[in-house]
Formats: C-alpha cells, structure tokens, sequence
C-alpha cells in the first residue's frame, strides 16, 4: 500500500523559475527510500510538499490518500520531518521541552505527552540527558534531538533531510544507527542526501531528480551506477566493482 502519492506536481519559485516539473511518484508504506540529486534539483521542494509546508503550482500530494492541500493537519501528523540545520528545530530550554513540543501542539493529554516524549527519548539515546539545555549538545545529540522530536509525534514517515550534514564518523553512525532501528519498527523513511554512501546499504531504493525531474528511480544497486550522469557522486566501492558496504558494521 501506498502511504504517499504524488501526481503532476509543478511548482515554481516566487520569481517564476520553475523547481519541480511534473513529478509523479509514489511511496510504499515501510519502504527506506533515497533522494538525490545535484544542488537545485528540487530535493528540498519536494520534502516540503510531504506535510504541506508547501503547496503545489498544479498537481496533488496525497498522504495515506488524504490530499494535503484539503487537510495539512494530517499530512504534519503522518509525515514528520527532520530538517539538515538541527539548530533550527530547537525550540526548548530542556531536552525533554524540546521534545515535548510536538505533542504539546497536538493537544495530547499530559500522560500520553509524557509516554510518547519519554518512549522518543529513549529511542535515540538522549533520556539522561533530559534536563540538559539542547544548545549544549554535540552536533549528532541536536540531530537526533531533532529525531526524537519528531518522533514524539508518532508519524508514519519519517523525511530526514541531509542528516549528516556536518557530523564526524562517530555522529554519523548514532545518526544512522537510528534511522535503522526506525524502519526496522516499521516507519517509512524518506533520507534525502548529497553522499550515498553512507546510507546506500540500507536503502531499498534510490530515486534520483534533476533539473525538477526524476531523473533515475529504482533498486540502488542499479541506479547508482548512472548517478553521475546527474551529478550525484559514485561512491568509491560502485567505482572499484564493489558493493558499498554498511557503516554499522
């Protein structure tokens, strides 16, 4: 079953030039997909139509078959988003506030905030940290801050955009280790990337834009090997013959 469909999508910038063209596309509900492309292919915009932060020039976005342009309220409860500028999400002056501002905002009871804040905390290994001011975090603790937020909401999909946009080696395996857990348990993921070899192994496929296009879009292990032909970078495993391996192991 389709948790996201899309159909003839266009959208245009304010000053007319236009960023997606056209795009038709649909999602499987617990699939781990990739997006890609080069600067200004229309990733970002896309993302942005999932919840409605964006509305379409012409086309529809449906999420779980519920347009979004006639409800955003469900599609911002489905499909949570996780933005590249972690800081940007920080709106607590505790790691457990910050959390908490989701659900608070969905008008939940104090006891099911209070579960779900806790059960997200947990999942991204911040509960210790629950009092901790968030501006006082490592750069891979605000990112999965960001994820817990979000996750407190409890969505069916999870957009994570250039999650790991600045990190070291050790921020980019909690931050992967993460996501992985979460499409384990069942949660679509949506990972939007410059770099596709740190989350190329866990993906079941790949989907490629262009000039606001969809360029390439199928299993990663064969659109991968035509992603420079849309200035997407090879990673150095696909060039020697090889099989991009995981970074968890």
């Amino acid at each position: 079953m389709d948790i996201v469909e899309i159909t003839g999508l266009t959208h245009r910038y304010p000053d007319g030039h236009p960023s997606l063209a056209g795009i038709d596309l649909t999602i499987a509900r617990g699939s781990f997909v990739i997006l890609a492309g080069a600067n200004g292919a229309g990733k970002s915009t896309l993302l942005k139509h999932l919840n409605g932060l964006l509305l379409p020039d012409k086309g529809e976005v449906r999420i779980g078959g519920v347009p979004v342009r006639k409800d955003p309220l469900h599609a911002r409860r489905t499909v949570g988003m996780v933005f590249q500028d972690a800081d940007s999400q920080i709106v607590g002056e505790t790691v457990w506030d910050d959390a908490a501002f989701g659900p608070e905002n969905l008008n939940w009871t104090a006891e099911r905030i209070q579960d779900s804040v806790e059960a997200a905390l947990a999942t991204v290994g911040l509960g210790d940290l629950r009092d901790r001011s968030p501006h006082l975090l490592s750069g891979g603790e605000k990112r999965r801050l960001a994820i817990a937020g979000v996750l407190a909401m409890r969505p069916d999909v999870i957009v994570l955009d250039e999650p790991f946009a600045n990190l070291d080696y050790e921020g980019v395996r909690q931050v992967l280790t993460h996501i992985v857990t979460l499409h384990a348990d069942g949660v679509t993921i949506i990972v939007c990337v410059h770099d596709l070899e740190k989350v190329l192994a866990h993906a079941q496929r790949l989907i490629i834009l262009q000039q606001g296009r969809i360029a390439a879009d199928g299993a990663p292990e064969e659109v991968v090997r035509k992603a420079e032909a849309f200035g997407v970078r090879m990673p150095a495993a696909c060039r020697l013959g090889g099989k991009v391996e995981s970074w968890l192991r």
